[in-house]
Parts: C-alpha cells; structure tokens; sequence
C-alpha cells in the first residue's frame, strides 16, 4: 500500500470542502459512522446533529436556497435513507440543491437478506436529478462531485450518493476534485429577442410574470433594471416573493398561486403579452391563470418549457437569464405603456391597497386573532428588508403569500411545489445558521408545527436566534376550508389541543401563548428582542378561509 492512501471516507470530507461546504446534517449510524469520525477533525465544517432525518434535509434545503451552494445531509441506511424522501422530493420540486449522502450495507453483503439491506439507488432516484452508489473508494470523490454539479445545474435540485460502509472504510491514493462550477448560459437567441422587443413594444397590456428562476440572486438585478427601464407590471409567484426592491414597489402587482382571485390573476386576465420569467408551472398551474387563447406567451428561462394544454409559448428565450434581461433592458429602454395597461395596473395596484386596509381594520373574535391582520402585523414588527421569514403550509401561507410584503429574493421562503408540511421550523434553523445577522422567524400552523418540532430541541442546542409563531385553530383547515366549498362539511381535519409553551420550555426554549393582537404584539415583540429560540403560540379565528380560494367574478377578469 501507498503511504499516501486514506479512508474514502476522508475523501467525502476533503470533497466537502472543496465543494464550499460548510454545514453537513444528518443522523448518525453504524453504516456511515466513518464519515462522521472524519467529521471529528473538520474544524471548518460543522457537523449538525439531528432529531430527524426528514428535519435534515429540510435545513439542507434551506442553506441550498439561501446560499446556492448545495446543503448536504449525512444519514446511515435503511430507514435512515429511507426517511429522506419526502425532503429530497421537495427539494427537487422547488429546485433548490441538496446533496444527500447515505451510508449502505457493505458491498459483500449487497445481495443478502440483511439488517437495513435496501436498494437505496433505485428506492430515492425518483425523488432526485441523481442517484448513484460508489462501488470502489477510488470513484468517491467522483460520485460526490458529480452529484454537486447535478444539485446545481437548472432546474437545480437533490441528488444522492450511497456509500456502503466496505468503501468508506477502505483505502485509496485518490484526492477529493476541485470544485468546478457549472459552465455559464450565455443570452437567448438573437432572433428571439427581436421578437420579444416587438411584442413587447406592440403590447396593449404586456405583463411580467416573475418565477423562481426569475427571483434567484442571478437574476434579480437584471430584473429591476427591466422593470425601472420600461415601467412593465411584475406579477410574482409565492417562490419569486423579494423580487421587486421597495423602489420599484409600484410596479409590483401582488403575488398568485393557488387560487385564481388576486388583482394580479386580474391583470394577468388583461394581458395581451405575457412575458414569464424564471417560471415553473410547478408554481401555479397554468390552467388557472392562462385561460386566454388569444395573448403571447413568452418564456425567458434557461430551461426549456414545459408544455402544457394552457402553457404553449409563441416565443422561447432560453438561455442565462440575467444575460437576457440585461438585452432586453437595453432595448426597450424608454418604452411607454399604453394608457390602457397604466389604468388597469392603476386599478389593481388600488385594490391591493385596499385589501390591506380592509385586513388591518379586522378585530379580534371570541375564537382569536384575525390572520390577515395578523399577518399584517408581523410585517411591521421585523425588518421587512433584512428579516428572513419561512411559511409552512396551511391556511397561514396563503395570507403570508398575499399580505407580506418582502423586498429582498429568498427572504420569504415558501413551500409551492410539494406544499410540504412541517418545513418552517427547519428551514428556520438553517436561515439562522447562514443569516446570523438576520431576524429570523417561521410560522407554522399547530398541526405542521409537530410535524418537525422534535428539532426544537436542535435550535437551542445551537444556540439560535430565531422566533417561531404557530396560529393555532386545532385543525388542518387548508383541508377544512376547501372541503366545505366542495361539500359542505368536515371530514378527518379537527385536532386536539396541546401546551406549546410547556413543549417550548422543555426544549429549553421559551414560550409564550396568546389570544388577543395587543397580546401579540406584546408576546412578539419581546420574543424578537430576546437570545434564543421563542414559541409564541396564537389563537386563529380562521372562520372566513372559503372567501381564500372563492373564484372572482368573471366580469373581473374580462
């Protein structure tokens, strides 16, 4: 043997590092303890131990998102592996890049009915971009650098290496690949841009519908500068929130996502020339938005579109999109919208203004707090531009969607793809270790908030800053509301009640539980100035949620 041999299992941390990894989650396990006792001597590397490995993914995601280098997690076989789907499905969903590292049976074992014996490869490979196992310690650094690549090419998303602990342990005079970036897009096609100046120019009411891609920090310089060049109304998806700066905030037209009755699905109706951005029909399903045979759709992404009955684009601009964005800036400088687009933006920009005084004057009931205002009033309290905020899913994430205003990208974190229950908290614990200097807060439902909660006790073992708001109605009511309007009654959705704040406190953080908005206030504002994690509990009187998904008139949209 080479005295310049190492355990493979160095290897994965030396990729690590070259990778620019700087945070690995997981649950330990005997068919990968060897890469955590790697992860002993990795000064620069902190190794975060979790409750779940479900709850692992989801902070990977969050550091993906946030960060764009992929987050990793780090499990061990059998149900270790198998405990990842549902993160890794999200992750790939709404495309944010995760590498996922999972310990398997050794390689002489492979085919015997043995403890954790699982074909891992094929089991996850629905659920990523890539799923491949090492079978030799000389191809560890191979796999793991691919899988970064794969996490990190458009549309980004999860990809997996299976490691059986036979090659994690042994030797190889093999060193970790330098880290190699994907190679750059340049602009759309000459051809395409010509024509997308001309439709654009021609427009009567042209529209930006802004996507995921469209709001990643790549792309959003080059969008306002679009957007303050040409004074063109920006529609944002849930995942895009943060794409329009507080300066351009008269152009910004709302968010839509699920339901077709906001005064940007209004406008988007109006629409003679919509140019989407970045967008992902993932996001908002074109057959509720796009129901106008007669307009141009043009898609400007660096990804192809995905065809749809209610999603053909006449015209495809595909390549980088900041590089895009910038040409067309260029072009169409100086452009004039028509006094029909600037009265119609003008008549929707007055409704969202009116929506937001309309939630700001709903009072309190004997239930509890009403949640648009309460939404409204945890805008106010926090740093709107410095602050970062992650929904869970539920009645709650639609009026976050709708009345929080956010002014940077990835700073309002939404789960639109998969609408993953339980991903606030741990996407929390991930902002806080990457945004140390940001406020940080999660709202969750009662019922997503036990969904992850176990990994409470994580935050304040790492000695987080973060609050987190649960708005309670002890129910599942996203179901409730929507099985009324097809019913007219409940099935399955009513819960129990529970002490969060006795659970908070048993975790070693602090709770607080609420029933008025002055209350609130109170509670909120003094969970946000203190160290540590804070729970404050609120009561939701979510009695108006069928109004949520109720269809505008169709005059409205004509």
């Amino acid at each position: 043997m080479s005295e310049n041999e190492i355990r493979s299992a160095q290897l994965v941390v030396d990729t690590l590092r070259e990778q620019g990894v700087k945070y690995v989650f997981g649950v330990p396990g005997a068919k990968i303890d060897s890469v955590y006792d790697a992860l002993v001597d990795a000064e620069d590397i902190q190794l975060v131990v979790c409750r779940h490995e479900q709850n692992a993914v989801f902070m990977a995601q969050a550091v993906g998102r946030l960060t764009g280098v992929p987050g990793v997690v780090l499990v061990t076989s059998g149900p270790g592996t198998t405990n990842l789907a549902t993160g890794l499905l999200t992750a790939t969903t709404e495309q944010d890049p995760v590498v996922a590292i999972a310990g398997t049976v050794g390689l002489p074992d492979r085919l015997k009915r043995t403890h954790q014996s699982l074909d891992a490869v094929n089991f996850l490979a629905p659920v990523t971009k890539s799923s491949v196992e090492s079978t030799d310690p000389s191809d560890v650094p191979e796999a793991l650098a691919n899988a970064f690549r794969a996490a990190t090419t458009e549309p980004k998303g999860a990809a997996a290496v299976m490691l059986p602990d036979s090659v994690t342990g042994a030797k190889t005079d093999k060193t970790a690949l330098r880290k190699k970036a994907v190679a750059p897009q340049g602009p759309a096609a000459q051809v395409s841009v010509d024509r997308t100046v001309e439709a654009l120019r021609q427009a009567q009411c042209p529209v930006l519908l802004v996507g995921l891609r469209g709001a990643d920090y790549g792309s959003t310089a080059a969008l306002r500068e679009l957007v303050a060049a040409t004074g063109l109304p920006v529609v944002e998806t849930f995942q895009a929130a943060g794409a329009i700066s507080r300066d351009l905030e008269k152009h910004f037209l709302g968010r839509v996502g699920l339901f077709r009755n906001q005064p940007g699905d209004i406008l988007l109706s109006k629409a003679d020339v919509v140019l989407t951005v970045g967008y992902d029909t993932v996001e908002y399903d074109p057959i509720i938005w796009n129901t106008r045979a007669d307009r141009q759709i043009i898609h400007l992404d660096a990804v192809p579109a995905d065809l749809d009955h209610a999603y053909q684009p006449r015209l495809e601009l595909r390549g980088d999109i900041a590089a895009t964005l910038e040409i067309l800036t260029e072009r169409l400088r100086g452009m004039t919208l028509s006094q029909t687009a600037q009265t119609e933006i003008s008549l929707q920009r007055d409704a969202l203004a009116e929506y937001e005084t309309q939630a700001r004057a709903m009072g309190d009931t004997e239930q509890g707090v009403n949640p648009a205002h309460l939404t409204l009033v945890i805008r106010d309290l926090i740093d709107d531009d410095k602050s970062t905020v992650a929904a869970d899913i539920g009645s709650h994430s639609i009026y976050l969607a709708r009345y929080f205003r956010t002014y940077e990208p990835r700073t309002l974190l939404f789960s639109n793809g998969q609408q993953t229950l339980g991903v606030a908290l741990p996407w929390a614990i991930g902002a806080a270790l990457v945004r140390p200097e940001h406020p940080v807060v999660s709202v969750s439902g009662d019922g997503g908030f036990l969904y992850s909660a176990q990994d409470l006790e994580t935050a304040t073992r790492l000695g987080l800053n973060m609050v987190h708001v649960i708005m309670r109605d002890n129910a599942y009511d996203m179901v409730a509301f929507q099985q009324m309007m097809k019913y007219g009654r409940k099935s399955g959705v009513e819960l129990g009640d529970y002490d969060a704040v006795k659970y908070a406190e048993s975790m070693g953080a602090t709770g607080r539980a609420v029933r008025t908005m002055d209350e609130f206030k109170e509670a909120f504002t003094q969970a946000m100035a203190e160290p540590g994690v804070s729970i404050v509990d609120v009561a939701v009187d979510y009695t108006d949620n069928v109004g949520l998904a109720a269809h505008l008139d169709d005059s409205a949209m004509n």
